[in-house]
């Protein structure tokens, strides 16, 4: 059945079909009269002589332009006749250009051979204007990641796991690492108190749904922590041929309202240009694990009826007897592509399927994905770009959290529940894997059209048209207990419950800019761009489901004995803005840039009014100046300042007053008081500034990458209470917060051996991110409790609790007494039951980074390992408190038996009997951790069968060692998203799986 937000979706699919088939149709006769010249050429390397991949070829003020096939070749045709000059780039090598003179019917040849280089500043870099931008003359910090040569080395399985560890400020957050997961990403670190701190997704210029924490939660039951899926990673990591990262307000002003936390940029692959079809296949066979699960699982204790301490590992002893709990998993992917172009016309087209077994039953994963890419260059000075991705997802999403095998295994112990195998009767495993049951089915169309157009010399215009449209279909299902497994549960839960949820979300995009580019004299330059933008986002959600089924096998909500009411919500947010940019060069190697945007979103009602953000940056090529030619050491030294401002408004309905539905007298309809609302709300405004510099040392072998940024985010989003007298109860929304971040960035890569027959690069990054409230207004800020709170002058979700300093040893039980904690700053110890919270730190990582290292023995054996680190933030080991201070009325860790062998402030914080004054420093533990996090070795076979272009055979293995004080399973994992900063804790989490992987390249 069609949806009411289906329809507007069909009538704009027809509106684009037509455009591009007219687009297409057009253009494709243009492109019959080839009146221009032809240019052929091959690409690469100058130190292997190895062809180019990928390479983007373009002739110097014209749209004429493609990319080089897998043997490096291109063909341009319908090039201006005369004197031309053909430029090249490609990430990771120095761009070159070369002048030919284009005659009619006739061939010209220009071939190229690039030099590496990790720092390129010809690099066109996607900005959000026409055409794009060069590196050299943007002033903010811009990361661009080569997708195919990070899945080369690599054995990430998506998008997040792409960006993990290879992007200097970006962090990846994972809540569990069940198959069909979702992570979450921050940029900068977290700035908001109140909004989702994600930066925005485009693909090929189009904004796409990036949602974390999607799925059901209906009836008033979550589904066992159900809401764990994602949209970020349903596009193939192989299809994506490079990824850039713009970072905070001073970079993405011109994106406007919600691009305050930055963007991130993903550019799929296209055929080459005048290019055979070239046939590319890959298979990937491999395993997922929990490694020394048995060790990393706690070991419960407790006395037996004849008081001799016990212990009880549930996974060894399920292992010693034949009944593992984990199986080991397996992932199947299979992928396979064809691209080429002919007389102007490009294409792309693959098609992936991915089969993934977890390692319990009820998680799994299969997921079906295929990309057309169609690129015409109908003339020097029309082009037009199609882009479709379709995503089928099938995900069983195990369970996680307060009913999960892990939750299970971490609780438990023979000699209190013998009837259960030692496990807590309502946390057997046989329950969540067997009767419990999250599916996720996913259903998704993403269509970017761009139409690219050069009148005149000095002037090109863009126009992008898009649309997003994701259909998810979302089921909790607790079967029909049978009697073995109904033992520990409750009467009404043994009979079962199911709930669904139908999620149809919409993302349409339109997007207009020009950029017009003069030369005022021979030394300065103008480049004026301008641009208008929609953005129109729908959220359409159903839940129905019921509870109590009559007989086991019966899954339907139908047959449920109590149906559990409906809902339905509607929700619809249009964004609506424009820019101009101003910008001058001198001599190409000293630019100024200044932009204002205006924007307005329906999120804020027919009261607000029009906001404005400006940006500002300079950017300077010192190594081309004549001063730097007698300097020996610095080679490439480019300096950048940046300011800029960008905002976030609120969620939808927060700025309006709303009523709810109720039953009136007599069975009429009434409405009651919902949402206060306040008609005064603005956008959370981030300002930014950032310094950087660029260098490259001794020939290049040596690259840097240096940036400082400071951040402040004013207008936060605070929840105050309101008078009861004003007839709606909660809270209101205001702009009273404010929020500091600062840190810095460093990336830098190293070329240790260059020879003929072994090559050797380290890569490194460092990133700090540190933020502090500075205001929450007129809210007071009062800790309650241990756990997290904003206050003022600390960071964003700090973590309180009270600390115990010192404690007094029994003789007789090596317990504690005496108990004192900490009385605040300045103050003497007090007894801990008027102690007050104290602050202990903060769950956001404040510091991360990675080194990778590659090594290339005789051009064909390539080797890589990369180790990436995270720390400064905290985590709340839930697990080891609730066992050692006696959830179920007795200590499980050894502390609670073995007090003589702890620190005596350890043993009075386990104590049992401290649960209630809320003593809890001790489980508040360093999150900090060094991971192992990929190794691989691939070899490229020689040419060994006619008509081969390529084979090659990798195997890789991710998760493969930590380095961590943490006392949990991992310090990695945990339900403290960083999106919305959700309470950081580690209770019944999956934790990353190894995963090692058999991958096989063919390429005709």
């Amino acid at each position: 059945m069609r949806t009411p937000l289906c329809r507007p979706a069909v009538r704009f699919m027809g509106f684009l079909c037509s455009l591009i088939a007219g687009a297409l149709l057009a253009a494709s006769s243009v492109v019959q009269a080839q009146t221009g010249g032809v240019v052929v050429g091959r690409v690469t390397d100058a130190r292997s002589d190895q062809p180019i991949v990928g390479v983007t070829v373009t002739v110097d003020g014209t749209l004429n332009g493609g990319t080089t096939g897998a043997d490096g070749r291109y063909r341009l045709i319908n090039i201006p006749l005369g004197q031309q000059t053909i430029l090249v780039r490609r990430i990771g090598f120095a761009s070159a250009r070369q002048g030919i003179t284009a005659v009619r019917g006739r061939e010209v040849t220009a071939d190229f051979k690039l030099q590496p280089a990790a720092m390129s500043l010809d690099q066109v870099v996607v900005t959000g204007t026409a055409g794009g931008e060069s590196r050299r003359s943007i002033g903010n910090a811009v990361t661009t990641l080569d997708a195919s040569e990070a899945l080369a080395k690599s054995v990430a399985p998506s998008l997040s796991n792409l960006l993990s560890a290879r992007a200097t400020g970006v962090v990846v957050a994972t809540g569990t690492s069940r198959l069909g997961a979702a992570q979450a990403i921050q940029i900068r670190g977290r700035s908001s108190l109140s909004l989702d701190n994600s930066p925005l997704l485009y693909i090929d210029g189009v904004r796409v749904n990036s949602a974390t924490g999607t799925g059901i939660s209906a009836g008033g039951f979550s589904g066992q922590n159900s809401n764990v899926g994602g949209r970020l990673n349903d596009l193939n990591p192989n299809d994506i041929e490079s990824i850039e990262i713009i970072k905070g307000p001073s970079a993405a002003t011109i994106y406007g309202t919600e691009a305050a936390n930055g963007v991130i940029q993903i550019i799929t692959k296209k055929g080459a240009a005048g290019a055979k079809p070239q046939f590319d296949f890959q298979v990937k066979l491999g395993t997922l694990e929990f490694v020394n699960a048995e060790r990393r699982v706690p070991t419960n204790y407790v006395k037996n009826a004849a008081g001799t301490v016990v212990a009880w590992n549930g996974v060894a002893q399920e292992k010693a007897r034949g009944t593992p709990i984990f199986r080991k998993g397996s992932t199947r992917e299979y992928t396979g592509s064809v691209g080429g172009g002919k007389d102007g016309l490009s294409y792309y087209l693959s098609g992936a399927y991915e089969n993934d077994g977890g390692i319990e039953p009820n998680n799994a994963l299969r997921k079906f994905t295929t990309h057309l890419n169609l690129n015409l260059v109908a003339n020097s000075t029309l082009s037009f770009n199609t882009s479709l991705n379709y995503t089928y997802v099938d995900a069983h999403l195990g369970v996680d959290q307060g009913a999960s095998t892990m939750l299970g295994l971490e609780l438990g112990h023979d000699a209190l529940f013998k009837a259960g195998r030692g496990f807590y009767p309502n946390f057997q495993p046989g329950v969540f894997q067997q009767l419990y049951d999250n599916w996720q089915g996913v259903n998704r169309f993403t269509l970017s059209e761009t139409v690219m157009h050069k009148p005149v010399s000095w002037f090109t215009h863009r126009l992008v048209v898009g649309l997003d449209q994701t259909n998810e279909d979302d089921r909790n299902l607790e079967r029909f207990a049978t009697p073995e497994l109904s033992a520990g549960l409750s009467a009404s839960a043994a009979l079962g419950r199911v709930a669904q949820g139908i999620r149809n979300t919409q993302f349409i995009t339109l997007d207009y800019s020009g950029t017009a580019n003069l030369n005022i004299t021979p030394s300065i330059s103008s480049s004026t761009s301008a641009g208008a933008q929609f953005y129109r986002t729908a959220n359409n959600v159903s839940t129905l489901g019921g509870l109590s089924f009559p007989a086991p096998g019966v899954e339907m909500i139908s047959a449920t004995a109590t149906p559990i009411t409906p809902t339905q919500t509607y929700v619809l947010n249009t964004t609506i803005g424009g820019y101009v940019q101003q910008r001058f060069g001198w001599r190409d190697r000293l630019f100024v840039t200044a932009a204002v945007r205006m924007d307005n979103n329906s999120a804020f009602g027919n009261d607000f009014k029009w906001v404005t953000y400006p940006k500002f940056s300079g950017t300077w090529v010192l190594n081309e100046e004549s001063f730097w030619k007698q300097n020996r050491w610095v080679d490439a030294l480019r300096v950048r300042a940046a300011y800029g401002e960008s905002g976030r408004q609120p969620s939808a309905f927060t700025a309006l007053r709303t009523y709810s539905p109720v039953q009136g007298p007599g069975g009429s309809n009434a409405v009651t008081a919902g949402s206060i609302g306040n008609a005064n709300l603005k956008p959370e405004r981030g300002k930014e500034v950032e310094v950087g510099l660029e260098g490259g040392l001794l020939d290049g072998r040596v690259t840097l990458d240096f940036t400082y940024f400071n951040k402040k985010t004013m207008d936060e989003l605070v929840a105050r209470g309101i008078a009861p007298s004003s007839g709606f109860s909660g809270s209101q929304w205001a702009n009273l917060g404010e929020v500091d971040n600062h840190g810095i960035e460093l990336a830098a890569t190293v070329v240790a051996l260059d020879r003929r027959d072994v090559a050797w690069t380290i890569t490194g990054s460092i990133s700090t991110t540190a933020n502090k409230i500075k205001s929450l207004g007129n809210v007071p800020s009062l800790v309650t409790n241990q756990g997290q709170f904003n206050v003022v002058g600390y960071p964003i979700g700090a973590i309180w609790a009270r600390r115990v300093v010192s404690a007094d040893r029994n003789a007789t039980t090596n317990l504690a007494t005496n108990i004192l904690c900490d009385g605040g700053a300045g103050k003497p110890a007090v007894a801990c039951a008027s102690a007050p919270f104290v602050y202990l730190g903060t769950p956001t990582p404040t510091r991360s980074g990675s080194v990778g290292n590659t090594l290339t023995l005789y051009k064909r054996l390539r080797l890589y390992a990369l180790v990436d680190f995270r720390g400064g933030n905290k985590q709340y080991n839930a697990v080891e408190q609730i066992r050692c201070q006696g959830l179920i009325g007795a200590g499980l860790c050894d502390v609670n038996h073995n007090p003589k062998n702890y620190d005596i402030r350890y043993v009075a914080e386990a104590n049992i009997t401290a649960y209630s004054t809320a003593m809890a420093d001790a489980f508040y533990q360093d999150a900090s951790f060094v991971k192992l996090r990929e190794v691989s070795a691939a070899y490229s076979f020689p040419d060994w069968l006619p008509g081969l272009s390529r084979a090659s055979m990798s195997i890789s293995a991710r998760e493969l060692h930590t380095w961590t004080k943490y006392r949990g399973i991992d310090p990695e994992v945990n339900s403290y998203n960083l999106a919305t900063g959700a309470s950081v804790q580690d209770q019944g989490l999956m934790p990353p799986l190894q995963r090692i992987v058999l991958t096989l390249n063919y390429r005709y």
